[in-house]
């Protein structure tokens, strides 16, 4: 396993960097769950998180916000170690931060040694989030540079479960309309205000498509107007207010 993360991953050890997964799919819920883990940081020095929902249409998990991890650390963390006894362990007890400290053994394990610490991490947490029906609906990340849990890091992160967790069952459910990307725009310029010959002057479109895809979208929402189109959108976190 450790040869095969190696040739996935080429680390260096120049650290963490800061960067973001694309939010334009859900730019609502994406700036809230920024703003409550940047809460979270600016009580606990963590220098990197991230924050998944399950996806309706695949039953993976996918970023839906992040910070610090570089782009093939994201891909590592919804993908193989998806897999991970850590991940499993944690899966079964939502809510729970498991810290590196609470796992016997992960400090030493392949996953911390060479994909976490060649980043400058040297503790960290996850912590599974779970609708009210039991559901898994996403996964919360966050990493620290410094080998210790700080007092403060579980209170602040329990503090936080239930807000991450209604932001991920948003998106999750979300996700269930399989809006594509270009109806997912259209959809953002009709909760502006857009006519259909705006939206298409604006997106190099015809009249027709427009409303072809404005047709698509009210069947996939399951509503007759674009009003309604908009109100439930913004509940859905797919537009902003």
């Amino acid at each position: 396993m450790g040869a095969a993360l190696s040739a996935r991953l080429p680390l260096t050890d120049t650290g963490a960097v800061t960067s973001a997964v694309p939010v334009d799919a859900y730019p609502s819920t994406s700036r809230r769950a920024r703003q409550l883990l940047e809460l979270a940081s600016a009580a606990v020095p963590f220098s990197a998180w991230v924050l998944g929902y399950r996806d309706a249409h695949t039953g993976r998990m996918r970023p839906l916000v992040q910070t610090g991890y570089r782009p093939e650390v994201v891909d590592f963390i919804f993908g193989d170690f998806a897999t991970h006894p850590l991940v499993r362990r944690l899966m079964t007890q939502p809510g729970k931060a498991y810290f590196w400290e609470d796992i016997t053994g992960f400090a030493e394990d392949t996953v911390a040694r060479e994909v976490l610490r060649p980043c400058g991490f040297a503790e960290g947490t996850s912590m599974a989030l779970r609708g009210g029906d039991g559901q898994a609906v996403g996964i919360a990340h966050l990493s620290l540079p410094e080998p210790y849990v700080p007092p403060n890091a579980r209170a602040v992160l329990t503090s936080l479960a239930q807000a991450l967790t209604d932001l991920a069952a948003t998106t999750a459910h979300a996700s269930t309309l399989g809006l594509t990307p270009r109806e997912r725009e259209i959809l953002a310029l009709l909760a502006r205000g857009r006519t259909n010959p705006q939206i298409g002057a604006e997106l190099v479109l015809s009249r027709s498509t427009v409303g072809t895809h404005v047709e698509h979208i009210l069947t996939k929402m399951g509503v007759t107007t674009r009003v309604e189109a908009v109100a439930v959108a913004i509940g859905l976190g797919l537009v902003d207010a």
